[in-house]
């Protein structure tokens, strides 16, 4: 099975720094817009022969999806289970301390601290578990190829957690950009194997 993980484009949440977690959250932008659009191109190749996209069901994420499960010729699948890791009490607070909290929790859950969270929120444990659900129901109904867009705190633990040769260091000095994709192929087990990062092929 091969993935394609992509992050969401721009939303207005996203210019003023806010912690956006909760349904429905914000649409995306202008910018967005067109980030969702050139997707499709993009993606060239790789983005052929799609069996399946997958979003979450916050709306920047469906939006994000739209024009590339048209330009297939398919349906956007929304699932609850790809949305973002909550932010609890700091939801929507744009203050370089609320920032700072959700930081050192996301970095915690890089460094294998899964049951971290910020006050009222989500520990990444169970954000892994909803999100590992939906891709596995994908590979029971023999999906070849998925697009999942979702968003960033989500999918870096998640790869951190999951894909064999995920490295920090790929996050220095350009964290997980808005439309950013990432490739992975099915390894063994609950394994996986990133291909691409941002379009930086690795081994």
């Amino acid at each position: 099975m091969r993935l394609i993980l992509i992050r969401h484009g721009q939303t207005a949440s996203n210019v003023a720094q806010a912690l956006d977690t909760a349904a429905p959250g914000a649409p995306l932008d202008e910018t967005g817009i067109a980030q969702a659009q050139a997707l499709v191109e993009r993606l060239g190749a790789e983005g052929r022969d799609v069996d399946a996209v997958y979003s979450s069901t916050l709306l920047r994420a469906r939006m994000t999806a739209g024009p590339l499960a048209q330009a297939r010729g398919l349906e956007v699948a929304e699932h609850a289970g790809l949305t973002e890791i909550s932010a609890g009490e700091l939801e929507m607070r744009t203050d370089r301390d609320a920032q700072l909290a959700y930081r050192d929790v996301f970095f915690r859950w890089l460094s294998g601290d899964l049951s971290a969270r910020v006050p009222g929120g989500e520990d990444a444990r169970t954000a892994l578990d909803r999100f590992d659900a939906v891709i596995e129901g994908a590979r029971n109904a023999g999906t070849g190829k998925l697009v999942v867009v979702s968003h960033a705190a989500m999918l870096v633990t998640w790869l951190a957690s999951r894909s064999a040769n995920f490295d920090s260091a790929l996050l220095s000095p350009v964290p997980l950009a808005n439309t950013g994709v990432v490739t992975l192929e099915d390894a063994t087990g609950s394994s996986w194997r990133l291909r691409s990062w941002q379009g930086q092929h690795l081994e």
